[in-house]
């Protein structure tokens, strides 16, 4: 036990006074006996004793009583986690993600965070190491607010905003331990303050997206409080996902977008509107039921009658979080495609007449044929796809095909004869797509048919009915293949048909560009692919989705950071255009024949835009799906959560951030105030005293 007033402790010695009194009362007088009294002796003897037992117990309860009123002016305590006297070292971490905006019986959430933090910093002393990190920029070590006179940063807490950034417990916790390790001071202190969701806490099986507890070097004795304010009084709904049906948009032409939703809620939602923005205009509505606890996916169809980039947004009506209500994403509508067909004198038109063929498309193709020697010194600026029927011997023709699709180009290349293997061989494996172990040819009259189809990939998009099976698809391309390369593909590169041997027609992201291969060439005497009504849907469906790739869009969650490379030409800076307008210069880094832009502080919901003149990519940033689920941990799993960062189980707190939140922590750092009991200990033995002193007065006049 600790006394927080030990200099009252000198007080005791007014306990002594009941005593001193005592004895100066028992000085003895000379005796004279008269004989008349004599036979009252044996009466007398018996009655004093009585009353000395009395006058004892009236010494001790009146030492007893000034006693207790001493101690409890010197506020004793049980000695609480913290060594008292010493100076702190802490570190008050503020939850200031976006879940915090939602509203339970007393107000805004992220307002009563900011006023226990506040108050917290109050509690402080001048001399105390304090340091203040946002649960949002705990990646940012320079954005962290030290100082040893505290009550300057409770007017940073009270004037601080809520972020759209969702800020990792377990980060904010690493800085926090690295902000202690070079800490002199004996007492070592951290606080959270939030409203302890139940994501930060999980396992790292169940939260893969975010830094993963792993034990740390926690200093010994360090104390970790988690304060956390009452659950919110409303379950959340929200706009979880989006995503475009179509691999490709064309301008006038019909497309899809699928929306998710999550109904976080424990009670049933039914006619949930759902609405579609495209460019600030509403281009339809949809509406939805959703179960507890559940998700669900709405279909909404729209078409757009301008090339370039489009900005949407998918919106549903208000509920507890305001920024997971409206999601936002952006797409490239294609409104001309610029291709080079790589072939021979010899080369039938199949391609060429399937590149050109009459389809549902609005889109303007552009095509310029070359042969392989003249591909080698071909501009391919501007170029959007290359499509490879032949090829030519030399690394210069392998690397240019190589080099255009890393940059984020298209390419559809049909596998050549035995005789040019070599070079196809080499330019699949070096985009990963896989290697040529040999080649298939007939032999009296045997072929290969097409056996089986992902005909559920986005690539297929429209081309089949849902209703039909996989053997009605081979059935209707009656597929027969005489000659084709046998590749073994890379475990990364997508096979979307495939016969008996291998691999028919593959895909794979090769840099920032994107390829597809055919096994087969483009000539009947291969094969009678070529002649199949499907084959100019592969054709013109592998151009489009190989070069939307080069303009695809880019989707991140607020705070995450993006790499672009830009390969179209030298460019020496861009602006970046935020969602509020205001506009920052970006300076790339070249490597090769590319500009890399690293593009950080997209910290706001919202579309960006990277532009040079024409507008290079765009990038929609929106709120983090963990964030709308408001369940909360336990305090058991937030103490198994603290162990499993290395803290021990006996300096770990979980407390309610509530107008009591300081007291209370501060009676586990100092220890439990006695105070109290020792005055109602000493007001006992008052009453006590003059219960007894009553009882000896009576029996005196008795």
């Amino acid at each position: 036990m600790t006394f927080l007033n030990g200099f009252v402790l000198f007080g005791l010695v007014a306990a002594a006074v009941p005593i001193l009194i005592h004895l100066l009362q028992l000085k003895k007088l000379r005796q004279v006996e008269f004989s008349s009294i004599r036979f009252l002796k044996e009466i007398q003897h018996a009655s004093a004793k009585r009353v000395k037992l009395r006058d004892y117990l009236l010494l001790l309860l009146r030492t007893l009583a000034i006693a207790s009123l001493v101690v409890a002016f010197a506020r004793p305590a049980l000695k609480g986690a913290a060594s008292g006297g010493s100076k702190s070292s802490s570190v008050v971490i503020i939850d200031d993600s976006p879940s915090t905006s939602a509203r339970n019986q007393y107000g805004e959430i992220f307002s009563q965070i900011k006023a226990v933090a506040s108050r917290l910093m109050n509690s402080f002393h001048t001399g105390d190491d304090v340091s203040l990190i946002f649960a949002s920029r705990a990646g940012d070590t320079s954005r962290t607010l030290s100082t040893i006179n505290p009550r300057t940063l409770s007017t940073k807490v009270s004037r601080s905003q809520r972020s759209d950034v969702s800020g990792s417990y377990t980060s904010a916790i690493y800085a926090a331990v690295d902000r202690l390790e070079s800490s002199n001071y004996l007492n070592k202190e951290i606080y959270l303050v939030g409203d302890l969701q139940k994501n930060e806490f999980a396992l790292p099986t169940e939260n893969s997206g975010r830094s993963a507890p792993r034990p740390q070097n926690i200093p010994p004795g360090t104390m970790m409080f988690f304060l956390g304010t009452a659950k919110s009084t409303n379950d959340n709904l929200s706009v979880s996902n989006v995503k475009l049906l179509n691999p490709v948009v064309e301008t006038n032409t019909p497309s899809d977008i699928e929306a998710t939703l999550t109904n976080n809620d424990g009670s049933a939602k039914s006619g949930v509107v759902v609405s579609l923005y495209l460019d600030d205009r509403k281009v339809a509505q949809s509406a939805a039921d959703l179960p507890a606890g559940s998700s669900r996916t709405v279909d909404l169809a729209f078409n757009v009658s301008s090339s370039g980039y489009h900005r949407g947004v998918i919106q549903i009506d208000d509920n507890s979080i305001q920024s997971d209500n409206r999601y936002y994403f952006s797409f490239y509508a294609i409104q001309k495609l610029k291709v080079v067909l790589v072939a021979s004198d010899s080369t039938s038109d199949f391609v060429l007449s399937a590149a050109h063929a009459t389809m549902d498309t609005s889109t303007v193709i552009e095509t310029r044929v070359v042969t392989p020697d003249q591909f080698v010194y071909s501009n391919l600026s501007g170029v959007d796809v290359v499509i490879v029927e032949s090829y030519a011997d030399g690394q210069s023709f392998r690397q240019k095909i190589i080099q255009f699709v890393r940059d984020g180009g298209g390419a559809l290349l049909f596998a050549p004869t035995a005789a040019q293997s070599v070079a196809f061989g080499g330019i699949t494996a070096a985009m990963n797509l896989g290697r040529v172990s040999k080649y298939f040819s007939s032999v009296g009259g045997s072929f290969l048919s097409i056996d089986r189809i992902d005909a559920g990939d986005n690539f297929f998009y429209g081309i089949f009915s849902s209703k039909q099976s996989a053997d009605q698809i081979k059935d209707q391309l009656v597929t027969k293949i005489f000659d084709c390369a046998q590749v073994e593909p890379d475990p990364f590169a997508h096979v979307l048909m495939s016969t008996s041997s291998g691999p028919f027609l593959m895909s794979e992201e090769v840099g920032s560009g994107f390829a597809f291969v055919v096994a087969s060439p483009a000539d009947t005497l291969s094969s009678n692919f070529p002649e199949s009504p499907f084959f100019p849907v592969v054709v013109q469906r592998a151009m489009f989705y190989s070069a939307a790739v080069r303009h695809r869009p880019i989707q991140i969650y607020a705070g995450e950071p993006v790499d672009y490379r830009y390969s179209q030409g030298g460019i020496k800076s861009a602006t970046l255009i935020s969602p509020d307008g205001s506009r920052s210069e970006v300076v790339p880094e070249y490597v090769g024949t590319g500009a890399e832009f690293a593009l950080s502080g997209l910290d706001r919901f919202g579309t960006y835009t990277l532009r040079n003149g024409d507008t290079l990519c765009e990038i929609s940033v929106n709120i983090d799906p963990r964030e709308s689920n408001l369940a909360q941990a336990t305090k058991s799993e937030i103490i198994d959560y603290a162990r499993k960062l290395g803290f021990k189980g006996k300096d770990v707190f979980v407390l309610n951030a509530d107008k009591n939140a300081v007291e209370n922590v501060d009676n586990l750092r100092r220890g439990e105030d006695l105070s109290s009991f020792f005055a109602g200990a000493a007001l006992f033995f008052l009453v006590l005293e003059i219960f007894v002193s009553r009882m000896k007065t009576f029996d005196r006049t008795a």
